[in-house]
């Protein structure tokens, strides 16, 4: 598994982590998981993951060929496995209204 530690400036676009609020740093992890296939997601620094299975089952995590941390891995890492899953926790879960 490899690493890499992102920092965003102050930003509207990137969700905020349900747990602390953070939406500017993040570890985005990149792992094998078969013989020909990467799994690539981002996880909050406080370790708030929404790809693991008890948030969201894991289909979020962006698929490669070769996997790694490159810019582009980064962001899509942050759109697809961090933006689109905490955005369908958040309409799954019901308001209080």
């Amino acid at each position: 598994m490899s690493s890499r530690k992102v920092k965003y400036k102050e930003n509207k676009y990137i969700e905020p982590c349900p747990k602390c609020g953070n939406n500017t740093e993040f570890t985005v992890r990149s792992e094998q998981v078969c013989e020909d296939g990467c799994e690539i997601w981002a996880v909050c620094k406080c370790g708030y993951d929404p790809t693991s299975y008890e948030e969201s089952g894991s289909g979020y995590r962006v698929e490669d060929v070769w996997g790694g941390c490159s810019d582009d891995h980064c962001q899509d890492a942050i759109t697809y496995s961090w933006n689109d899953p905490i955005q369908d926790i958040k309409q799954s879960k019901p308001s209080n209204q």
